[in-house]
This record gives C-alpha cells, structure tokens and sequence, in this order.
C-alpha cells in the first residue's frame, strides 16, 4: 500500500475548487483514505480544507461554502475578512474533532521572528489547533495577527503558497497536489517533480477571482473542482491507486504534454517572499 501524500494551496474562495477535489479523492479512495493519505501540506484556505479532510469533515465545510451569500468586494471585506465569518468557519469545522493523527502541516509566518513556520498539526495540543488555523488564514493588513503559545502569526501563503516542503520529509510514492497558478512548475528537482500528480486550475485573474464569493461561482468551482480531478483521476488511476510504476508513467505523459516548465525552488521562494513580506508588513514586528 503506497504512502501518499496531498498538498492544498492558498486562494481564498478559489479553495472551492479544492473542495471539489477532496470529494473526488474520497471517491477514489474510499475507505483505504486514512491508510493511504498520510502527509498533508497547506497553505491559507487550503489549510481550512485540508484539516475539515483529516477530521472527515469535508461536508461540513462543504456547506459552508455552500451558505456563503457575499456580494461583491465592499461585502467580503466587511463580513468575511473584518468579520466573523473566518472564525466561525474554523470554529464550525473545529467542533467535536479528536486531535489529528495525521502529519498535516500548515503555514504560518512568525512575524516577530520574520520566518515562516510549517506548523505540523500532529505535534500539538489539541487546543491549539484551532489557534493555529485561524492564525494560517490572518491575511496581512486585512486581519489581525493570532498569538499562539506567545507568538504572533498571520497568513504563511504570502510566503510559500504551495508548500511542499514538508513532504521532503517523509517517504511518500506520490501526492497529489492542487494549486492555481498559470506556472507549469518543475517542484524542487526532477525526482521530486515525478512523483507529484499536479491539478492546477489556471486563472488569468487570479485576485478578483480569489475574492469571488457568491453561490454561483462557488458551486461551479465545487462542480470543476471535481470534474477535472476525476478526469485526471480516471488515467492516471486506470489500474488502481496501489499501482506506482503505471502511476509514474501517467506523471510523466501529464508533465511532458504540459510542455515547457518553470522551476520552482522552496527555499528560494521563501527567501524572495520574506525579504518582500517584512518590507511591507514591518508594523507587524510587535
């Protein structure tokens, strides 16, 4: 049975498409998920998804996404991000879970520290893991920091948005990793590269959209979500999700088709964007 592993990005609404996703890996999976799905990397929203995954609640997050009723900018930033909607969202998805056992890691930028943490959500107490996810959705400038155990925290995704990092860290055969970015990326090296069933849906308008909360728009994300990850799912998984050589090769035909490709180095991304974040974000050195 192969070790596999998930990665989930930051985009805000757009993590509608990855709840899409989600279901489509519960219907591949079925009831070998926990057993196969053992490290889980997110950014932002991502994180929201990817803990609502762990816990088995993916419908429940899946109707909030579903209840939201924000129209237009002046709305989502006075309702969701200036508002509660963030931390009752966390809280609903929070209630009645046991402490992960999964290795679940999410990003969250140490802004006295000026280093970005990837906090793994199996090595602390229960009672803070909901700290931990509020403080991985503190949007700069848009929210306050969280302090968690002393520290103060906001948003890592404005420093690695798709964190894999983490999953250099264990012995995975794959993962399966969802982002939104127009890049086709060579992830670290090309070992690594290979072993990545990459779902990216490109947007050339990736901020409005990130901010596109409405029932319509939500649900077709959901809907696309989805589809083309069962699309992907239905090749790539033809002979089953235990069966890695055939998997590999499926990997490379997605890669090569993609065409020409961009590397994309985690310690360098990090570096750039802390360099950026603590010139813009100065005032949050409290």
């Amino acid at each position: 049975m192969p070790n596999v592993g998930l990665v989930l990005s930051g985009g805000f609404a757009k993590g509608a498409y990855q709840i899409g996703v989600l279901n489509a890996i519960k219907e591949v999976f079925g009831e070998e998920q926990d057993k196969h799905i053992k490290y889980i990397s997110a950014s932002s929203v991502g994180a929201l998804n990817a803990y609502a995954f762990a816990q088995n609640k993916v419908n429940v997050v899946e109707d909030l996404w579903r209840g939201l009723k924000f129209s237009g900018l002046r709305s989502f930033f006075s309702t969701a991000v200036r508002g509660s909607f963030v931390a009752e969202t966390v809280s609903e998805i929070y209630k009645d879970t046991q402490s992960i056992t999964t290795d679940l890691y999410i990003t969250c930028f140490n802004i006295k520290e000026g280093k970005l943490n990837y906090i793994n959500l199996k090595d602390v107490e229960h009672e803070h893991e909901k700290d931990y996810l509020l403080a991985s959705v503190a949007m700069p400038i848009l929210a306050y920091p969280v302090e968690v155990a002393g520290r103060k925290y906001v948003d890592g995704a404005l420093v690695d948005n798709i964190p894999v990092k983490p999953l250099m860290r264990h012995p995975f055969e794959y993962a399966i990793v969802v982002h939104f970015d127009n890049d086709n990326y060579v992830f670290e090296n090309d070992f690594f590269d290979s072993r990545l069933i990459k779902i990216n849906f490109l947007d050339d308008n990736i901020i409005k959209n990130s901010l596109a909360f409405n029932r319509d728009s939500i649900a077709h994300m959901m809907k696309m979500g989805y589809d083309v990850s069962m699309t992907m799912f239905d090749t790539v998984f033809k002979k089953g999700t235990d069966d890695v050589e055939y998997i590999y090769e499926k990997i490379q035909f997605f890669n090569e088709f993609r065409g020409r490709r961009k590397t994309r180095l985690t310690g360098d991304v990090v570096v750039n964007n802390i360099n950026k974040a603590m010139k813009r974000f100065i005032s949050y050195r409290i």
